[in-house]
Order: structure tokens, then sequence, then C-alpha cells
């Protein structure tokens, strides 16, 4: 079996779509922390399965925990508010990352069609 020594444009495509995709993956993975879906989905998941215990709690009472160990009323608005910045944000990347997985898929077939 013999490899090719250089590189034509289909392979240069599959590449590329498998580096965009792993992008892509990798802000999905990133961003899933501070989205407020995510962790209601999850927390209801963890409720269902009856997995929650008082040592154990969901996504979003962990949430409310950091909110409510801050000191004065300032403090707890000042970390609602980057919560909910932090789920907006997260919001846009995810979005960013479903197009940077949809173009990376769509390059890869491109480098397999063109064979």
């Amino acid at each position: 079996m013999t490899f090719p020594t250089e590189l034509g444009a289909n392979e240069w495509m599959m590449i590329w779509g498998a580096g965009l995709a792993l992008l892509g993956v990798l802000i999905m993975w990133r961003v899933s922390r501070y989205d407020l879906a995510g962790a209601a989905f999850d927390s209801a998941w963890q409720v269902a399965r009856g997995k929650r215990t008082a040592e154990t709690p969901t996504a979003l009472e962990e949430k409310y925990n950091e909110i409510a160990r801050e000191a004065s009323l300032t403090g707890k608005a000042k970390r609602t508010a980057g919560t909910v910045i932090g789920h907006f944000a997260a919001k846009v990347f995810n979005l960013i990352a479903i197009v940077m997985l949809l173009i990376g898929a769509v390059l890869i077939a491109l480098g397999i069609y063109w064979r």
C-alpha cells in the first residue's frame, strides 16, 4: 500500500471540515456550563431518575446556591446578571458552533464526493 506524498484539494477539504467540526464540538462543550436551558434539562433528568439527594443538588440548585452565597444584595444582583449574560452568550456561541458543525460536515461530504 502506497501513500500519496501530497494532499489534494479533496483531502484538504476533509481535513478542514473535520477541524471545523471538532472546534464546533469543543465550543459546544465549553459553553454548555453557562446555558440555563441545559441546566434545567439536566436538573429535570436528575430528578426523574431519582438521583437528586441533599448531597447531590441539581444543576439549577447549584446555580441558585452560587447566587445565594453572596453576602450582599448587590453581590447577588451582580451574580444573577452574570448568570443571565452568560446564558445568552452561551446561546450565541452554541449557534456559531452548530454552523461550524454544518460547514464541517459539508466540507467532509464534498471532499468524499469529489474523490
